[in-house]
């Protein structure tokens, strides 16, 4: 009768210890509020729970200078590129009108190449969170990013969808 009582025990314990495992590997969900980075690219620096990127920062979007519109097609971006001011506040509307999911991710080259290779690290299938410089979308759906561009030169928004980097799903923000 122990012997049963055991193997009832471990076979109801065990789901609820797997349970545990996931959820502890997960690390909580706090809405994807605060980025990561697991590389040593110069695309983002953290400390003290502050998120600082050398490209720009997160921005209000209450106080945004202005809108623009940018359409995430099967394999590429409309427009391509845009033009900005150092300083200025964009709030970037990003709707998915292909077949695929689409990311909007903006960094420099060195953060661009750094979530390249988180995605190809990331099992089949997996969808990156949404971040304070990066959304995923679906077929179909609009997400907003605001921005704010704090130094000159060229900033890069790309998809790391499989492939779709390397076919050219890349645009350029020309910051001057």
């Amino acid at each position: 009768m122990t012997t049963t009582f055991r193997r009832v025990a471990a076979a109801r314990l065990l789901p609820l210890f797997v349970l545990a495992l996931v959820a502890a590997s997960c690390g909580g969900d706090d809405g994807g509020a605060e980025p990561t980075s697991t590389g040593t690219g110069g695309g983002m620096d953290m400390s003290e729970g502050e998120t600082s990127f050398a490209f720009g920062e997160p921005g209000d979007a209450a106080g945004a200078d202005r809108s623009v519109e940018i359409e995430a097609r099967d394999i590429e971006f409309d427009p391509t590129a845009v033009d900005v001011s150092v300083g200025e506040t964009i709030t970037f509307t990003i709707t998915n009108t292909g077949a695929a999911i689409h990311e909007f991710v903006i960094g420099d080259e060195a953060a661009q190449d750094e979530h390249e290779t988180e995605m190809q690290e990331m099992p089949s299938g997996s969808a990156m969170h949404d971040e304070p410089n990066a959304v995923a979308l679906q077929p179909g759906e609009t997400k907003d990013v605001t921005w704010t561009f704090t130094g000159s030169g060229e900033v890069l928004f790309g998809c790391h969808q499989p492939g779709h980097y390397e076919a050219g799903m890349v645009g350029t923000f020309n910051v001057s």
